[in-house]
């Protein structure tokens, strides 16, 4: 499980896949077994404040009531350039419900990638999401502002300097981070655009997220879609 591409779980996560998969077995066990094998994750010291803020996220009950976007830099060592990736997030299944990357990223890429994510989520499924965003030049042009207001979509500025304000999409952003960026080096944009596309492909479909029960984004969608027709 671990010698796969983008599997870098730590013991929590890999006790509950195995306990996901039939294995009797608690995080104690896993840990010590890991940690003879040279294989717990590495950890990060960061600085930041001692005391613990509580975030105060958004309150989301189904899929498609709130999404997040935001942009994050990718560096192609290759090509000693830096690329944008533009993602979106629907903060009740954690799921990348739309991304676009390239070196430039622009109103218009930002619009084409929200367009093919509204297709994507069945169109009228989304009539009533809410977006929330910073305060970014794309995401306040006149040309978003006007692509979300001729499709009845509410759009949410956080405050500046509060990322906790969106907080699923930084935890996404941190996530790639830790899961990829650094753990690869790009020879190329085409190099890059590859790895990403399927680390979200994994990240939605298989990766174990903790903070909806140790589910993947696209199990948690799917069971919310047959939970709402047992109910009609």
């Amino acid at each position: 499980m671990l010698s796969r591409e983008f599997v870098c779980y730590g013991y929590k996560k890999v006790t509950k896949h195995l306990q996901r998969s039939g294995y009797r077995i608690n995080r104690k066990k896993v840990f010590r077994l890991m940690k003879e094998n040279n294989l717990l994750n590495h950890t990060y010291n960061y600085r930041s404040p001692a005391k613990r803020v509580v975030e105060s996220v958004v309150d989301v009950h189904a899929p498609n009531e709130v999404w997040e976007m935001d942009i994050k830099y990718v560096y192609i060592q290759g090509e000693n350039r830096t690329a944008y990736l533009f993602a979106i997030i629907d903060c009740f299944t954690r799921e990348v419900v739309g991304h676009y990357m390239g070196y430039h990223c622009t109103s218009r890429d930002v619009k084409m990638a929200m367009d093919f994510a509204f297709l994507d989520r069945g169109g009228n499924a989304v009539s009533k999401v809410r977006i929330r965003s910073d305060n970014g030049t794309q995401f306040v042009s006149r040309m978003v502002e006007q692509f979300l207001s001729s499709s009845n979509i509410e759009h949410e500025r956080i405050h500046p300097a509060t990322p906790k304000e969106d907080a699923h999409i930084e935890s996404f952003n941190s996530i790639l981070e830790k899961e990829v960026i650094r753990r690869f080096e790009f020879s190329s944009f085409k190099d890059s655009d590859g790895t990403i596309d399927r680390f979200i492909a994994f990240y939605n479909n298989e990766r174990l997220h903790s903070a909806i029960g140790y589910r993947a984004p696209k199990e948690v969608y799917e069971t919310w879609k047959e939970n709402l027709i047992e109910e009609r």
